[in-house]
């Protein structure tokens, strides 16, 4: 049979109980200090991090853009692409009708012929009458006369040919040519539509060469300079990483509500609070080193991380 527990059992169960609350409450005290601790740790490295490697999701891809104008105006005759398709250097994008610049050319070499029999009919009758002034024969303004339409009749000669060679000029104008690789873009028109000199048709967008423009708060750019290493995601590939480099920080930004400055003066970046004082932002260029022509759109929202000054 059990012996019923005595007095002094009890308290001893009772203290033995009373310590282990005790060091319970110690062991739970030491587990919220470490994770308390460690929880700033993490933040001061993490802040460390960022402070030494700043970055921003206020980026996006960029490329060159160039406005395709022909040089010549005219109907366009045949229009070779289509928009969005990709373009070789050197590809003819579309050709304007050349029978008006055709027929002034053929004009002038007719003109630049009729000079050709003028002169030589001008240079023989000089040819004739100078050996006949020594003989009195003739007079020195006949000679003079012979020698000064000789002379114009070349200076228009001249002329001509100069216009030929700007009707030929004009007429190689009429194939509009690609001047870089890329891809063409904005096209809003077709064959048989009137293009006029300078104006653009659509634009080429340059698919060589890529970078992307992140905004960085202006306490961030102390930790770059130009050549700084850099590392660039883009929103629809967040799993692939591009290496790019800086090419330069921005010196100058739109200040709010100013009004003195030229509307395409300076790039305008704009604030994400209107009530609160925010550090103003710069835009820093990067260019990637090793861009995917399948990923990189123009516009395309991107990450940028700098991971610090240039070596």
């Amino acid at each position: 049979m059990h012996q019923a527990a005595t007095p002094s059992n009890k308290e001893s169960v009772a203290t033995s109980a009373k310590i282990d609350i005790e060091q319970h409450k110690f062991v739970r005290k030491i587990v919220s200090l470490i994770v308390v601790v460690s929880a700033v740790v993490i933040t001061l490295y993490v802040w460390g991090i960022i402070e030494r490697h700043p970055r921003t999701d206020d980026a996006t891809a960029r490329a060159n853009v160039v406005g395709i104008a022909p040089r010549v105006a005219g109907q366009i005759l045949k229009l070779n692409v289509q928009d969005n398709q990709a373009v070789k250097e050197g590809d003819v994008l579309f050709e304007i009708d050349p029978e008006d610049y055709r027929l002034v050319l053929e004009k002038a070499k007719a003109d630049l012929a009729a000079l050709d029999r003028q002169i030589a009919q001008a240079g023989s009758s000089l040819q004739r009458l100078e050996p006949l002034l020594p003989k009195s024969f003739t007079t020195a303004e006949n000679v003079d006369e012979a020698r000064t339409k000789l002379t114009t009749l070349q200076a228009q000669r001249e002329g001509v040919v100069a216009t030929i060679n700007l009707e030929e000029l004009h007429l190689s104008y009429c194939k509009v040519i690609a001047p870089f690789s890329g891809r063409v873009i904005n096209l809003n028109i077709s064959a048989g539509a009137h293009v006029t000199t300078g104006v653009p048709v659509f634009s080429l967008l340059d698919t060589n060469k890529w970078y992307v423009i992140a905004n960085f708060r202006e306490a961030e750019i102390r930790h770059m300079a130009p050549g700084s290493e850099a590392i660039v995601y883009l929103s629809s590939a967040p799993n692939q990483r591009f290496r790019g480099k800086v090419q330069g920080i921005g010196w100058a930004v739109k200040p709010e509500g100013e009004i003195d400055l030229p509307p395409s003066g300076v790039p305008y970046v704009k604030r994400e609070l209107n009530w609160v004082r925010v550090a103003q932002r710069f835009p820093v260029r990067i260019e990637v080193e090793n861009p995917d022509q399948d990923l990189f759109r123009m516009g395309a929202s991107a990450v940028a991380i700098i991971e610090g000054p240039p070596r």
